[in-house]
């Protein structure tokens, strides 16, 4: 993320640490015994927080290529981004609330942790990255240079190609259909497809 996005990666490196810490506190203090898949439940939640924030810094970049202010970039970055990153963490905390209405012990103690994780990651990203930015910014920060502008992209031509993407993925389709015929024929009436593990 530094490396990357400079100092709004290391506003959000900042943010990722703060939000572990509030992880273990409302562990804690929810007294929430911390399984294997409660920690897979806390480390997909790191991966969201930091898929928030790239989300974030990409609409900031594209905000300052186009000629705005670094502070005007970050409001509008912030503003245009919250769409989308409540609406992914709304889906996934609707699945992690039917995982622990239908799941078992382990599975909910994934859901209880995943829960606890996308709220307390949607307050870092949403909240404390922008405070730090914020701060960043008043301290003197305010060159474009330490936060990127977005690079024009080559265009991937799809349409263009179409014609040549149809023709593999047809040979590809009529390869898998004449080797499903050629292993019933090899099995003397039996199963186009090997149901078994161990034959």
């Amino acid at each position: 993320m530094i490396i990357f996005y400079r100092l709004p990666g290391l506003a959000s490196s900042i943010a990722l640490v703060f939000y572990l810490g509030l992880m273990l506190v409302a562990l804690n203090v929810l007294d929430i015994t911390l399984t294997l898949p409660g920690i897979a439940g806390i480390i997909l939640n790191i991966g969201m927080a930091v898929d928030a924030n790239v989300i974030i810094f990409t609409r900031i970049k594209e905000e300052l290529a186009k000629g705005k202010s670094v502070q005007s970039g970050i409001k509008i970055g912030f503003d245009k981004a919250l769409s989308a990153i409540v609406d992914g963490n709304v889906t996934t905390l609707i699945a992690a609330a039917v995982l622990y209405v239908k799941g078992s012990g382990t599975v909910k103690g994934f859901a209880t942790t995943l829960a606890l994780g996308i709220i307390l990651s949607m307050f870092t990203a949403l909240v404390i990255t922008k405070l730090l930015l914020n701060a960043m910014y008043s301290l003197g920060m305010d060159d474009v240079k330490y936060f990127g502008v977005e690079k024009p992209r080559k265009p991937i031509r799809f349409v263009e190609n179409r014609l040549k993407f149809f023709c593999i993925s047809g040979a590809i389709i009529l390869a898998c259909v004449v080797t499903l015929g050629v292993n019933k024929a090899s099995r003397c009436g039996g199963n186009i497809l090997n149901y078994g593990l161990d034959s």
